[in-house]
């Protein structure tokens, strides 16, 4: 419901300039600027000293024309943007600043009128906000807009309670924000992005009420913009008299007759067009119209913007910092395998997780590769994933892994692409681990689990190569009580590929058994997560089984033959609780949460195979994790658990 005006009324004043002085001394403009201008801007624009440009410039003094300023702000201060007032003021381009007064400043002078600002379009969200590298006392907000504006976060204890805030440098489309200094396992609230500032209209034909709720209120003349009267939050009411506008407010505390026929009414962002004719008052606008009676003919609407430009400060939109490293804490963690399909099949897993979990908060969760089909790129990234799980990004932190397809667009030794762009990763240990010094592959901690991720995509695998450098050093420091490692190639599997083929995949899986599981194993590794195979396939608990499928010996790669429930033939147990090497690992493949695509599934080491949509939850608790595999009707399909610190057969084992 579009109501578009016939007239353009946003027209840039036509007042000419010419410099104040033709002064050759340098001295003269070096004594304006200190003397002059300095006391001029801190009286001109009060909230200079708190807040960064361009959020303080509004409101602008007496003749000024605002584009020639902020040009000649923007050319003469080059730490405009990024620092605060006084200190921008003092980096001063000397070549830029000239010798003469600037030719701005004699409109300033003059002081004929105040000018109204011109209604700006807000930048719209159009992807976000999502959650990236939580720690125990820091997060990442990210969102990117339509056009470049300031990146603020502001969070708090409640939605309504938004007291702090965090910020970016610049003006960008691309943001980012780390939010420090938190407390650990704590819920924040978080809304970022501007607020609309609408107007309320109700005109009948020989009066208007143009009003705004939330926001400074101008009236001014069409083409020069000179400004008829100003008001915060606060309604005007128009009349005529002899054809020409009459402005006041329902106090009628003051009064304007003008000589004007057409006026300008604006909020900072939205207005409307007042013609008067035969008579009548006509509205008109370019911005969104909201009828509030249901009756089009009749003009009682509200003017705005239909696109998403606040984001937050609600119910949904929250984070939960990360517990203390080490400590025993309830902790949830949803799986998906190659779900970027943005097909039926990926929004039904979605949903059946959605609906499975219920109230029950998702403290993080994990994609193993092929996030985005069918070669990363940025716009198929917003369909399978910033469109698709929009709800879960905004409050629980999603840890990824490269897949082949997402390398189509992304280059992991120069950490270039899309994937790059789009993801902030803990390449310095931010997040606990080992410095990766890259965010392709890399570590992190949460309450008492070690979480790896490996790049079985990109990166090279060689025995002496940076990555498996890493991941021995980085297992070497682990003293988590739990060891998860997850990459998109696995290292078993007879699906929709073929662990034992090396011409499938460039025989990354071989790789992936005979280089990295030796030593995953050699440091206690408990569950290996994959993707890459569109099917479900879970292994008994298994150790040091390096080869192709027939040279399996269950006596020998086997820890154990049950099948991992206690209402089956038992759970599985190990018998330390830390990081204990070759004590057994249950092997996952979980590819199917985008779609499905059959196979042999009859690998040796496999408990279960499925050729079913699907997703995985983890759930730890001490000593314990319950794994459960979930399908597309969130009808549980495979569950297993693990206990450990207690020999098999042990109390522990048999709750």
């Amino acid at each position: 419901m579009k109501f578009v005006a016939v007239v353009s009324f946003f027209i840039t004043a036509m007042v000419g300039f010419s410099a104040e002085n033709n002064l050759s001394d340098t001295n003269d403009v070096q004594v304006w600027l200190t003397n002059t201008f300095r006391p001029w801007l801190r009286r001109s624009y009060p909230e200079i000293t708190t807040k960064f440009y361009p959020d303080w410039l509004h409101d602008h003094p007496a003749g000024l024309e605002p584009t020639p300023f902020t040009n000649w702000l923007s050319d003469v201060f080059s730490d405009l943007e990024t620092e605060m007032y006084p200190t921008w003021l003092e980096n001063i381009s000397s070549e830029q600043l000239g010798t003469n007064i600037p030719a701005w400043w004699a409109s300033v002078k003059t002081g004929k009128y105040s000018v109204s600002p011109i209604p700006q379009p807000v930048p719209t969200i159009v992807r976000g906000p999502y959650l990236q590298l939580g720690t125990t006392n820091s997060i990442v907000v990210r969102w990117r807009t339509d056009l470049p504006t300031t990146s603020t976060v502001f969070y708090g204890s409640s939605p309504t309670r938004l007291s702090r805030n965090s910020r970016a440098s610049g003006t960008l489309a691309e943001h980012a924000v780390l939010l420090t200094n938190l407390s650990s396992a704590t819920k924040y609230f978080y809304g970022l992005g501007p607020n609309d500032t609408p107007l309320m209209v109700h005109a009948t034909n020989g009066i208007a009420f143009v009003g705004s709720t939330n926001s400074k209120i101008y009236v001014s003349k069409p083409g020069t913009r000179e400004q008829i009267a100003m008001a915060t939050r606060d309604t005007f009411v128009f009349s005529l008299n002899s054809g020409r506008f009459v402005v006041t407010d329902p106090e009628k505390s003051f009064t304007a007759n003008t000589t004007n026929t057409i006026l300008v009414v604006n909020t900072p962002n939205n207005a409307v067009l007042l013609t008067a004719s035969n008579n009548a008052i006509r509205v008109a606008t370019s911005n969104h119209v909201r009828w509030l009676d249901n009756i089009r003919s009749a003009e009682n609407f509200v003017v705005g913007t239909t696109n998403v430009i606040h984001a937050g400060g609600d119910a949904n939109t929250f984070f939960v910092t990360h517990p203390l490293i080490g400590s025993n804490q309830p902790t949830r963690v949803w799986v998906l395998g190659d779900p970027g399909t943005r097909k039926k099949a990926e929004r039904e897993v979605r949903d059946a997780y959605y609906k499975w979990t219920g109230k029950r908060h998702t403290d993080f969760w994990l994609i193993l590769g092929d996030i985005a089909y069918t070669a990363g790129k940025d716009s198929e990234y917003q369909g399978a994933v910033f469109q698709m799980y929009d709800a879960m990004l905004r409050k629980s932190v999603l840890w990824p892994a490269l897949g082949n397809h997402d390398a189509g667009s992304a280059n992991s030794p120069i950490e270039h692409g899309v994937y790059y762009d789009i993801f902030t990763l803990p390449a310095q240990a931010q997040a606990g681990g080992v410095m990766s010094g890259t965010e392709a592959y890399y570590s992190f901690d949460y309450a008492n689990i070690h979480v790896v991720c490996i790049d079985s995509s990109d990166s090279s695998w060689g025995k002496s190569g940076l990555m498996l450098k890493w991941l021995q050093a980085d297992l070497e420091a682990n003293k988590q009580d739990w060891l998860i490692a997850y990459c998109h190639h696995p290292p078993y599997t007879k699906g929709s590929h073929d662990s034992d083929n090396d011409r499938d995949s460039d025989a990354r899986m071989r790789m992936m058994r005979e280089r990295v599981l030796p030593i995953l194993e050699d440091y206690g590794l408990d569950l290996m997560l994959c993707g890459h195979s569109h099917a479900y396939e879970r292994s008994y608990l298994t150790d040091g089984f390096y080869g192709l499928s027939t040279t399996l010996n269950e006596k020998v790669h086997f820890k154990s033959m049950k099948d991992g429930r206690k209402e089956g033939t038992g759970i599985y147990t190990k018998a330390s609780r830390g990081p204990v090497p070759h004590e057994g690992a249950v092997y996952v493949v979980a590819g199917s949460s985008g779609q499905i695509s059959g196979g042999r599934l009859n690998h040796s080491v496999a408990a279960l195979s499925l050729n079913v949509l699907g997703s995985l939850v983890l759930d730890f608790d001490g000593q314990r994790m319950d794994a459960t595999f979930i399908d597309d009707k969130a009808v549980v399909r495979d569950y297993f658990t693990i206990v450990k610190g207690v020999e098999s057969g042990g109390l522990e084992a048999s709750r």
